[in-house]
């Protein structure tokens, strides 16, 4: 087994940097017999501006990699000193045999070195995977350090075992200079001396909140642009109305949550995804600039999605989720540019009336009724995951209505767009540049794809065969056309060793592809 396939690529970020710094460049110079080549050692990687070497640092994850460079010459051990970003994550560290004592004596190391020469630091992140109580006063000292440096960015994950959670330093949530603070598993305790007077991003994920804590970051963070609140319990209403600024707001699953009311009007998205069975009412008021929005909610009925979506005047992208209340989904919008439904189980006709509509998704296990006056679509995604029986034909052998309305609706895509379907159903293959009068697979677990021809020819192969390792593939297309003959030069003069994936354990379908013969079928 070659052992560079299992090397990771990101450990390529710290090799450049090596080999960047032997890099040699020829100079010319005139000597008395004529013109001469000298070859001079130049460190390239060396005279970027610092701010760009510190960006290129920023890529390697594990803080021993980031040490590493410090050996490359006197003047990466000053850069390395002087990077403005913290990175300290145990699970790397770990992941090469060091354990939790090891961990707190290299971030205390790191910190006592670099920190002190400091004016201000960029991002400081903390990802601990095993908390350990009698380890808080360090985590309290290292943020303690980061907010007296005027830190940034903050991010914390906590590692939440046996109910045990690290608790927030008061310092922490009255640092003037965060502009982005992101909390995981940490408790929230001294939610009256919040003071973050520039927070524009606010993350917390796996925490216990209540309607005093929201109330207290809304009421002392007046600048937030970005919400986000994942996984959270305890909070039962969350209402947003002085947050002018609000530009996203996510909710994703936070337990016993019962009524959400958002009254921003310069809100573009809103990201809500509730508890399954369990009913919240979504009141959004006057969100006249709501562009995406994204729904999964198992209770919301027809009449209250219509209520919804008729607030929303300039929405660009809607998906829904998993939305099973819903049985009609009508659509009338002159702004929509990307609309998915997916596995709405109960759904039963979708009627869309968008003139500017872009892209369509469809994933569910039956095949619904689409009447659709999209003449701008351009790209369609249909999954139909193992649909019940009995949709794939009727009695005496004659088509199901709805495949022979599927088969319809993909007929009436713009020709004029030139138009692929992609058609796949366990090992084999259709692709057809032929959209009328289309015979589709009537299988369960289909997947059929419309895609423009737009597109780089080359990327739509290659990105349809590495999903997918067909057995069989077939192509309805005038023998004359470039997808033909490229689909002819990738497959029958490919090489029989290739080497694209030389240094990559996963390989690319090249490494899959047993045999190829090429043959007309007529009738």
């Amino acid at each position: 087994m070659d052992l560079t396939s299992q090397r990771k690529p990101k450990r390529k970020v710290l090799y450049i940097a090596k080999k960047g710094a032997r890099v040699r460049k020829k100079r010319k110079i005139r000597d008395a017999n004529g013109m001469g080549e000298r070859t001079d050692t130049v460190d390239r990687i060396s005279e970027l501006p610092e701010p760009i070497i510190h960006h290129i640092l920023s890529f390697l994850r594990c803080p021993k990699d980031v040490t590493r460079t410090s050996v490359l010459s006197k003047k990466w051990r000053s850069i390395w000193a002087s990077l403005l970003t913290f990175d300290f994550d145990q699970k790397s560290f770990k992941a090469q045999g060091g354990v939790l004592a090891d961990f707190t004596r290299f971030v205390e190391s790191s910190l006592l070195t670099r920190i002190a020469p400091l004016v201000c630091i960029q991002k400081f992140r903390l990802h601990m995977e095993s908390f350990d109580s009698k380890i808080a006063h360090h985590i309290d000292s290292w943020l303690c350090a980061a907010t007296a440096k005027n830190v940034k960015e903050l991010e914390i994950y906590v590692e939440v075992k046996k109910r045990r959670r690290y608790t927030l330093p008061r310092v922490l949530l009255s640092a003037e200079t965060l502009t982005s603070l992101k909390l995981y598993g940490c408790k929230l305790d001294n939610y009256n001396d919040i003071k973050l007077p520039n927070l524009l991003q606010l993350s917390i994920k796996n925490a216990c909140i209540n309607v005093d804590i929201i109330q207290s970051f809304i009421s002392s963070c007046p600048w937030i642009e970005d919400l986000r609140l994942i996984h959270c319990y305890g909070l039962d209403l969350l209402q947003i109305s002085t947050l002018t600024k609000l530009d996203r707001l996510e909710v994703h699953e936070c337990q016993g949550l019962k009524w959400v009311e958002i009254e921003v009007p310069n809100l573009q998205t809103f990201w809500y995804c509730g508890n399954n069975c369990k009913s919240c009412n979504i009141k959004l008021k006057c969100c006249k600039s709501l562009k995406s929005l994204t729904l999964k909610d198992t209770t919301m009925t027809d009449e209250l999605f219509h209520d919804q979506i008729s607030n929303c005047p300039v929405l660009e992208k809607l998906v829904l989720k998993e939305c099973n209340a819903l049985e009609r989904i009508t659509i009338l919008s002159q702004k929509l540019k990307k609309l998915a439904l997916i596995r709405c189980k109960k759904v039963s006709e979708v009627v869309v009336d968008a003139p500017n509509l872009h892209s369509f998704q469809y994933t569910g296990k039956r095949l619904v009724l689409f009447s659709m006056k999209t003449p701008e679509l351009q790209e369609a995604k249909l999954y139909f995951e193992s649909m019940a029986k009995g949709t794939s034909k009727q009695p005496g052998g004659s088509k199901n209505l709805r495949w022979l309305q599927l088969e319809e609706f993909l007929g009436k895509f713009n020709r004029s767009k030139k138009l692929k379907l992609v058609g796949r159903h366990d090992k084999h293959m259709l692709v057809s540049e032929e959209l009328r009068d289309i015979r589709l697979f009537q299988v369960n677990d289909l997947k059929l794809e419309v895609i423009s021809s737009s597109s780089n020819l080359e990327d739509i192969l290659d990105g349809l065969l590495r999903t997918t390792h067909p057995e069989t593939l077939s192509v309805v297309s005038p023998s004359n056309c470039e997808f033909l003959k490229l689909l002819h030069e990738k497959l029958i003069n490919r090489e029989e060793n290739p080497s694209c994936c030389r240094y990559y354990s996963r390989k690319c379908w090249r490494h899959y592809l047993k045999d190829v013969q090429v043959g007309n079928k007529l009738g």
